[in-house]
C-alpha cells in the first residue's frame, strides 16, 4: 500500500546498512488482505509474517512480540489535524482552550487504539464500525470533527473531497500526544529484532534517521503549517515503559522549524 511505502524504504536502508555485520538477506512484503487483528495474529505466530510495525499500546503485542521501542515516525501519528465540515472553519478557529475543543463531538474508527487515550483527556467520542463511513458521518454531522495524522489527512482529503465536497482540512489547532510507531518483531526471530535496533541506533548516531524522515515527510509537514497552529498537548499514559519519552531528539517538534531540504 503506498501509504507504507517510507516503512517498507526504512526496512530495506536498515538490513542494507548492516548487511556487512549480520550479513544477507532477503525482504518480501506480505501483499495479502487480512484485517488487522488477523495481521497480528500471524505476525504473533511468526510463521507467515515476521515484522511488522503497529501504534504502541496493544496488549498483545507486547506481549508476544518484540518490541523494538524506536519511534519510526518520530510521533508524527499523535500529531493530529482535523477532517472538517468546511462551513465549520471559522468555529474551530475561534477555540482558543481545549475545554472548549472538548464541547465538540470527535470521530474515530471503532477499534482503533487512541479512542482511549481521547476519553482518558475527557473527550466526547464517537465511533463508526466502518472506515469509509467515518467521512459520511462526519458531513452529515453525526460528529464535528475527525482528527487524523499530519501524514493521513491530506491523502484521505484528496480521496474523499470529490464524493463528499463539504470536506475540508482544519487550518489553526494541533493535537499533540505521544503516540509512537515501533517495529514489531515475531519472538523466533530475535537475531532480526537486534539487525533492526542496531541499524536503526546507527542512523540516528549519525544523522541519517533525520535525513530520511524529513527527506519523505517534508512535503507533509510543510502543508500542515505547523508553526501558526495552536497546540494542545494530550496526556497518553497508555504507552509501554520502555517508550523513550526522555529522549526528545527521538520526536518531531511542531515548533522547531524545518531542517533545510537536501540537493539531491
Amino acid at each position: 500500500a503506498v501509504r507504507y511505502t517510507y516503512q517498507y524504504r526504512l526496512i530495506a536502508e536498515l538490513m542494507a546498512r548492516t548487511e556487512a555485520r549480520f550479513g544477507p538477506y532477503q525482504l518480501q512484503p506480505y501483499t495479502g488482505k487480512m484485517t488487522s487483528r488477523r495481521l497480528n495474529n500471524e505476525a504473533i505466530r511468526g510463521e507467515r509474517i515476521n515484522l511488522m510495525w503497529s501504534d504502541a499500546g496493544h496488549p498483545n503485542l507486547d506481549s508476544q512480540m518484540i518490541r523494538i521501542p524506536f519511534p519510526l515516525l518520530k510521533g508524527l501519528l499523535g500529531y493530529r489535524i482535523f477532517l472538517i465540515r468546511k462551513e465549520d472553519q471559522p468555529r474551530f478557529a475561534a477555540i482558543r482552550s481545549l475545554e472548549e475543543l472538548k464541547q465538540l463531538r470527535l470521530g474515530q474508527g471503532a477499534n482503533w487504539g487512541d479512542i482511549k487515550i481521547y476519553r482518558h483527556n475527557g473527550f466526547d467520542v464517537t465511533t463508526g464500525k466502518d472506515y469509509q463511513h467515518l467521512f459520511h458521518m462526519l458531513v452529515s454531522g453525526r460528529f464535528d470533527y475527525f482528527p487524523r495524522g499530519l501524514n493521513e489527512a491530506p491523502l484521505e482529503y484528496a480521496a474523499q473531497h470529490e464524493r463528499h465536497p463539504e470536506l475540508a482540512i482544519e487550518q489553526t489547532l494541533l493535537l499533540v500526544y505521544r503516540y509512537p510507531v515501533f517495529f514489531y518483531v515475531s519472538r523466533n526471530n530475535p537475531a532480526l529484532a537486534q539487525r533492526l535496533s542496531a541499524g536503526l541506533e546507527q542512523m540516528q548516531a549519525d544523522g541519517s534517521f533525520d535525513r530520511f524522515f524529513f527527506d519523505y515527510y517534508r512535503p507533509v509537514l510543510e502543508q500542515a503549517k505547523l508553526p501558526g497552529r495552536r497546540i494542545f498537548y494530550l496526556d497518553n499514559p497508555f504507552l509501554p515503559a520502555d517508550t523513550p519519552l526522555e529522549h526528545p531528539e527521538l520526536w518531531l517538534d511542531p515548533l522547531k522549524p524545518l531542517p533545510p531540504a537536501r540537493q539531491h
